[in-house]
């Protein structure tokens, strides 16, 4: 079973200034995710920073950096979507040859993810066609549609919120799936999906300053 790792990181952050070069301890945000990795792990690493490209070179000799195309910078440049479909296809395309390698797409923006956790959700794609990260919440809850509120998951019998199906949330630490997979739906998710939860702080995902302040408060 070969695995493969493939990480993109940006040089700007829309929402964080300087995001992927915040100070996590003594590293920098994208250097400290990084060295959760073991030197064997095949780690790939999209970028657009120059900064990024050179160090990352020489502090991950055994890690494989290469630069964001021109073309997919400026398809995020001049709307709204995000290329990373593309980016994902194309970093399969180039650097994956067996079609039953296993993938792993994580960002560093999940700090505080341990690499034994990639490892324990890997398990899963022997049943299933993708593994994604999640976080459950058994809370009353309702979606907001038109000004209307709907009723999520429970009904006119009031339950214990233990006895509530669970909410998942998309926390973005992880997708894992087989390059075969990926291009069969050109999707990170399809028919048989796996919702590994992740439990706290994991699941953190840095997004905007609150979350930082909650990271800073959690390393002290």
């Amino acid at each position: 079973m070969l695995i493969k790792f493939f990480i993109i990181i940006k040089n700007k952050s829309e929402r964080i200034k300087g995001k992927s070069f915040l100070k996590i301890r003594k590293y920098p945000l994208w250097e400290h995710f990084l060295r959760k990795f073991k030197s064997s792990d095949q780690v790939f690493i999209d970028t657009d920073s120059e900064e990024i490209y050179k160090k990352g070179k020489k502090k991950f000799k055994n890690f494989i950096f290469y630069k964001r195309e021109k073309k997919f910078i400026d398809y995020e440049n001049k709307g709204t979507k995000s290329p990373v479909l593309f980016m994902i296809k194309n970093f399969l395309l180039k650097y994956v040859k067996n079609e039953n390698d296993i993938i792993v797409t994580t960002h560093i923006t999940s700090p505080f993810i341990k690499r034994s956790q990639f490892i324990d959700a890997i398990k899963k794609i022997k049943k299933y066609e993708f593994v994604h990260s999640v976080t459950s919440h058994k809370e009353f809850a309702w979606i907001r549609k038109n000004n209307k509120t709907e009723k999520i998951n429970f009904g006119k019998v009031v339950k214990k919120t233990q006895s509530l199906d669970p909410i998942l949330f998309s926390n973005g630490a992880f997708f894992i799936f087989k390059k075969k997979d990926f291009l069969k739906y050109n999707n990170r998710l399809g028919k048989k999906n796996y919702f590994y939860d992740l439990g706290f702080p994991e699941s953190l995902e840095l997004d905007n300053n609150k979350d930082i302040k909650l990271m800073r408060s959690i390393l002290k």
